[in-house]
């Protein structure tokens, strides 16, 4: 019988996403969210399963230069978590996947 070792043991990756920090497998979101200096936020799209979906329902934020305001901004994160996409929310303070 062998034994696993922590050698033998794979470590979790990095993946590294345009315009943030490293994001962890098993954490790639679909979407960024992103708030902007000038203000208001702005969604991209960062997975082919995303754009699907952002096509089908959300057809207004398919424009990349696009600026939504805070209540918009909850109302699409409710959205899309609902139906299982993960976002990546880049605020003042870091970006986090939720």
């Amino acid at each position: 019988m062998q034994r696993a070792t922590t050698e033998a043991t794979p470590q979790a990756t990095t993946k590294l996403s345009s315009g943030s920090s490293s994001i962890t497998d098993g954490k790639v979101p679909d979407f960024r969210l992103q708030k902007q200096d000038e203000g208001g936020w702005q969604v991209r799209v960062v997975s082919t399963r995303g754009s699907y979906w952002l096509r089908a329902n959300h057809l207004e934020l398919c424009d990349q230069g696009k600026r939504i305001d805070l209540s918009a901004a909850n109302a699409f994160l409710r959205a899309a978590r609902k139906d299982g996409f993960k976002t990546e929310y880049v605020g003042p303070n870091g970006s986090a996947v939720i």
